[in-house]
């Protein structure tokens, strides 16, 4: 593909919580047990990588160079504005139903940090509408993305499986994180799937200094 000269280059962006090491770790085996349970289905799927896990908070798109400043400049102060917190990875879903699955993922805990990521998501997607950035028409809904399925199709065996560790039935504990600090990522695709790199880092406030959110 030529580029454009008229047209400055433009880099696939978006703002996430990566999830640490020993978080990753955790997720791995109850992952693995849901890939195996998809190809004894014979359901194809596309997996991310693990070391790219994260939690998107705005999904931004191509975003030109000369666009970056402004998103550099705002986004310390508007997270800095939340306390770190603590949050729950509990069960698996799927979206948009087990008739016909498209995206496998991991939800949090409502009592253990959703509600402290949701007001996070939120004002990052004001502060980002006021650059310019499309809101968000949906609220928001704190998941971890792990597959996305090529077909969708039902099938007795992911069904079964989601009925033992999908939300209804209260699941078990995953893994648990804490949340210190939200990047602004990049996204490049590659021959095994899309490579995220960091931007720039963004830490949130110590909670002592901000008390209680």
């Amino acid at each position: 593909m030529t580029h454009d000269p008229a047209k400055p280059p433009t880099i696939r962006t978006f703002i996430a919580v990566p999830l640490p090491p020993e978080t990753i770790e955790r997720l791995k085996p109850p992952v693995e047990e849901l890939r195996a349970v998809c190809r004894a289905a014979k359901i194809e799927a596309t997996w991310s990588r693990p070391e790219g896990w994260h939690l998107t908070l705005k999904f931004l798109g191509p975003v030109a160079a000369d666009q970056l400043p402004p998103l550099l400049d705002t986004l310390p102060a508007c997270v800095a504005r939340h306390a770190a917190f603590a949050i729950q990875f509990n069960w698996f879903g799927v979206f948009p139903d087990v008739r016909r699955p498209r995206v496998l993922w991991i939800g949090v805990e409502a009592d253990a940090g959703a509600g402290a990521i949701e007001s996070l998501a939120r004002e990052i997607d004001a502060m980002t509408a006021a650059l310019g950035y499309p809101a968000e028409e949906r609220p928001y809904s704190a998941h971890l993305t792990v597959g996305r399925i090529r077909v969708p199709r039902s099938s007795h065996e992911l069904t079964s499986w989601l009925d033992g560790h999908g939300n209804a039935r209260g699941a078990g504990r995953l893994a648990a994180m804490r949340v210190q600090q939200v990047v602004l990522m990049r996204s490049d695709a590659g021959p095994g799937g899309s490579v995220y790199t960091p931007v720039a880092q963004f830490p949130l406030s110590h909670p002592a200094s901000t008390g209680s959110r």
